[in-house]
């Protein structure tokens, strides 16, 4: 396969290694926008801009398989755009949803393939959030998005709280989810931490899992033949999440098979999103 990158040269030369020592690849071409790649069987493109999407459509339609690298973006017209376009076209979408594409989620992915409980803490230092570019959505439709494609059902019930906040100077958000299947997830998200601390807590019928997101740790709990609960502990490398959505991606391309996380997930996502948007809105927020 030939490859193209499109980006700035410093993160298009990692991509390009994450790509290259694929077997399946036989060649990479980078350049600073979609037009210099010349003919590709797929792209991958790196942008943060508020017009990757219109970036992203105009691959689809060339019909080049593509992996939008960025933050998720959440405009749902153009993501549903994207998704009937990649459709009609055949190819396959991936976004970057780094908290569905790391090591320690997918090992607990296949731990717990059908979780009936999960909860989430994500507390941000206040200093650390204000420094970074991201407003405060960002944070809870990325554990959204996680809760949503582990648990795999329909969404019966949502419930959410949020505290007033001064511009987008932060605050707190509780969204509760309930599935058909009775599966729930709590989401509890702050940006005005002391100090940082991620936590996601996972269970089924038989194992419970505590991952301890900045440590990319995680506690895997079963019951031995006693009936006490038995804890074992496994460490990942975040480092490789980048190299392995590049192998996940090149896959999907290879069998014609769904990314891990596409333009389905991520309409189906920004849905709920906007939903708990509007109620917020309703309740003065």
């Amino acid at each position: 396969m030939k490859i193209g990158i499109i980006g700035s040269a410093d993160r298009a030369v990692a991509w390009e290694k994450n790509m290259g020592q694929h077997p399946s690849v036989n060649e990479v071409v980078i350049a600073q926008a979609l037009d210099g790649i010349g003919k590709v069987d797929a792209c991958v493109i790196i942008d943060d801009s508020e017009s990757n999407l219109d970036s992203l459509l105009k691959a689809v339609k060339r019909g080049y398989h593509s992996f939008l690298v960025s933050r998720l973006p959440r405009d749902t017209a153009k993501v549903k755009n994207i998704y009937h376009a990649s459709e009609e076209a055949n190819v396959v979408v991936q976004f970057s949803h780094w908290p569905s594409l790391a090591p320690a989620s997918k090992w607990m992915f296949s731990k717990v393939q059908k979780p009936k409980f999960i909860q989430v803490v994500r507390e941000v230092e206040h200093t650390d959030f204000m420094e970074r570019d991201n407003d405060f959505s960002y944070y809870w439709i990325d554990e959204l998005a996680l809760c949503m494609q582990w648990i795999d059902g329909v969404i019966h019930t949502t419930e959410v709280n949020q505290t007033n906040r001064v511009a987008n100077e932060g605050g707190a958000i509780h969204l509760f989810l309930r599935f058909n299947n009775a599966a729930t997830a709590n989401i509890y998200v702050t940006t005005v931490a002391n100090r940082s601390n991620h936590k996601r807590t996972a269970s089924d019928a038989s194992t419970i899992l505590d991952c301890d997101v900045l440590g990319q740790s995680v506690r895997a709990g079963q019951a031995n033949d006693g009936g006490h609960l038995f804890f074992k502990k496994k460490l990942f490398d975040a480092s490789r999440s980048a190299e392995l959505a590049a192998t996940q991606f090149l896959k999907a391309v290879q069998l014609n098979r769904p990314t891990p996380f596409g333009a389905y997930e991520l309409l189906q996502t920004l849905k709920v999103a906007d939903q708990i948007n509007k109620k917020l809105v309703t309740q003065g927020y």
